[in-house]
């Protein structure tokens, strides 16, 4: 029996409380892939139909190191990006006016005090995207 992937995905969001993180939010959505195991119908295009439906869904965290510190703060960005198809494009946003990004895993530097959101945002060749951000405190550690 096959059971729709957006009955999956909403079933799956009750388990996650107001309480959760964006992370742990998706951690819990994330449908996992079902491989076609019949090597005689890998060819035939109910075969590529099946692989279809089992594909996962484009998926993308956001992470920093570090999060805070003090001015001038080099912080290494990484997006992880899982599922989707064909070729990705992605952008960052480091949140403080500066130029965007086009790097998977760009190293930006923050030189003023404040609270900066980087957000990531990726996009497939089937039109599915997905973004994330994290939050940056400049200047709030000692």
């Amino acid at each position: 029996m096959k059971v729709s992937l957006l009955m999956m995905v909403g079933a799956l969001a009750a388990v996650c409380t107001a309480g959760c993180t964006r992370s742990e939010e998706k951690a819990s959505t994330a449908p996992t892939a079902t491989p076609v195991t019949s090597p005689a119908a890998a060819g035939s295009p109910a075969a590529a139909a099946e692989a279809d439906e089992g594909e996962e869904i484009l998926m993308v965290w956001a992470e920093a190191e570090p999060e805070d510190g003090k001015p001038p703060l080099s912080v290494q960005l990484k997006a992880d990006i899982s599922g989707g198809s064909g070729q990705r494009t992605i952008k960052w946003d480091f949140g403080d006016g500066s130029p965007t990004s086009g790097d998977v895993n760009p190293t930006h530097v923050y030189d003023k005090a404040g609270t900066y959101r980087a957000s990531v945002e990726v996009g497939d060749s089937t039109g599915d995207s997905d973004s994330d951000y994290v939050d940056i405190e400049v200047g709030g550690t000692e």
